[in-house]
């Protein structure tokens, strides 16, 4: 088994980052193992990955899902070994810890303070609610006592079952100092599984919140860990207020997705990169960014390619000759490209649909969309992540909210931050005829929004300072607490014996249940 840990002294003279202490470096190297849901979380740490192996750490990275055809292990240093896919769950309590957590996403979203988020509600409902059962039991809020009471008879039930054992001889056999994990909360039981591992062999666990949506829009964070890292103060409030985490437990690093926009050149030049879409390089430029599968999921908000030509007619009827002759350029979001393979806009103008193929989790997603981003004059779109790669680069970000669309903006959480008045960036038209009159004012004046960017991305994505990379910062964090170390909890909580059984014949009923499923299915 893991030895325990020993405890490094800390330094008085220093704070650590968020509620961490400055742990004074004991000069012995760590084993870090990084857990990542796919592949394509890579440009999301890799420069975190790459950090810690610059400190003298040895860095391992898995994966809970790898499909060979289609993900690549794109990261170009080798002192990070790749060990491989996570084992999965095989034994009789898989199908009911499925089950389980699924249950705990949906109760997590009755609470009443989620209710003016019917989208993410509705999507949580339909998940977990059988569809005979959503006949006679509709969607309700209720308190946040009662969801609190809810959940902890879950987390009870979730306690009672055994250790993934599968995971645990995985874990015994990397013997990490430390254990990385995200991102956690976006529904991967097997990651629950590493972190109930970890914990019970005494590894400190931290796990990386991946993007600014996922507190509020993702499901529950389910696993405790010994840190929870976020981008800034909002997201801090959000892990504290909806997740329970304890505050000391919440460290603040900035968004280290995002550091790579500071240090970035284009690859191309403007006249190349439009001779290469086919798009005249004498007018102005401006940049649709596509939503993800979200919009997709919405029950009133299937429609963004018939938007994207409902607002290309209106951008040609302008009266501004910037706007009605400007180059377009249609960049899909990476998971959504096949969607628009078969969108024809040869009707409207010059405008162009790049890139054709997907390039999600691999160095050409940041080269596409940096040369898109820092070519284009303005950048347009419902609801994406985008738009805060925009803001850094201090380009103009306009959107409109529409009735057709309310669910998928305002309707989420995340979205209300990029608001002016939540101290966002976000030039909002409740019509076309509002939004063109911003964009031409903001294409004859760029520097009016300048302010407004650099205020969100000192307090958004760089909180420590705008000149400060965020990546150092999560090492830091995986670190400290990898040097602090935990003791072992493997003491089984009372009843958890007796719970056991009572739910035994509930899981094997689950098990053949799916096993005969998916038989009849293949």
């Amino acid at each position: 088994m893991l030895a325990r840990r020993s405890r490094p002294q800390c330094s008085k003279r220093h704070q650590g980052i968020g509620k961490l202490p400055l742990m004074r470096s004991t000069g012995r190297q760590l084993r870090i193992l990084v857990t990542l849901g796919s592949p394509s979380m890579l440009r999301i740490y890799d420069a975190t990955l790459r950090a810690l192996a610059d400190r003298g750490h040895r860095v391992t990275l898995v994966v809970n899902a790898f499909k060979p055809s289609v993900d690549v292990v794109d990261i170009d240093d080798e002192r990070v070994r790749f060990a491989g896919v996570v084992p999965k769950r095989r034994d009789v309590w898989a199908a009911f810890l499925r089950s389980l957590r699924t249950r705990m996403d949906f109760v997590h979203y009755l609470d009443g303070r989620f209710a003016d988020t019917p989208l993410l509600q509705t999507r949580m409902y339909t998940q977990a609610v059988p569809a005979p059962l959503r006949r006679v039991w509709k969607l309700r809020s209720i308190s946040t006592l009662r969801v609190g009471r809810l959940l902890r008879v879950l987390k009870a039930i979730e306690r009672a079952v055994p250790l993934n054992r599968r995971v645990a001889r995985f874990l015994a056999k990397q013997r990490p100092d430390v254990v990385f994990v995200s991102p956690l909360i976006h529904g991967i039981a097997d990651q629950d599984d590493m972190v109930r591992a970890a914990r019970a062999a005494g590894v400190p666990v931290v796990a990386g919140i991946a993007g600014w949506d996922n507190l509020t829009s993702k499901g529950r964070l389910r696993a405790k860990t010994d840190a929870i890292v976020v981008w800034n103060a909002q997201l801090q409030r959000e892990a504290i207020e909806f997740h329970g985490v304890a505050p000391e437990r919440v460290v603040v690093t900035g968004a280290q997705v995002y550091d790579y926009l500071f240090e970035r050149h284009p690859s191309t030049t403007r006249d190349e990169f439009c001779r290469m879409l086919g798009l005249p390089a004498d007018r102005v430029l401006i940049l649709f960014a596509g939503s993800s599968r979200v919009v997709g999921q919405s029950t009133r908000s299937k429609a963004e390619i018939p938007f994207v030509r409902d607002w290309l007619t209106a951008l040609r009827a302008s009266g501004d000759p910037r706007l009605r002759d400007a180059a377009v350029l249609i960049r899909p979001h990476p998971l959504m490209v096949d969607r628009w393979k078969a969108a024809d806009f040869s009707d409207l103008g010059p405008v162009a649909v790049w890139p054709s193929t997907s390039v999600a989790g691999t160095d050409a997603h940041r080269t596409t969309l940096f040369d898109s981003l820092f070519h284009g004059d303005a950048v347009v779109g419902l609801n994406t992540s985008v738009m805060i790669e925009a803001s850094i680069l201090r380009k103009p970000v306009l959107s409109i909210v529409l009735p057709d669309f309310a669910d998928v903006q305002d309707g989420t959480r995340c979205f209300r931050y990029l608001r002016p008045e939540h101290g966002g960036f976000l030039q909002l038209a409740s019509s076309f005829e509002q939004h063109l009159e911003q964009l031409s004012a903001a294409l004859h004046a760029p520097e009016l929004v300048a302010a407004e960017a650099e205020r969100f991305v000192a307090s958004f994505v760089r909180p420590h300072g705008p000149g400060i990379a965020c990546a150092p910062l999560l090492a830091d964090a995986i670190e400290q607490v990898g040097w602090m170390g935990i003791a072992p909890s493997r003491q089984e909580p009372r009843g958890s014996r007796t719970v056991r059984a009572l739910l035994w014949p509930i899981a094997i009923g689950m098990g053949w249940r799916e096993t005969r499923h998916r038989g009849s299915s293949g």
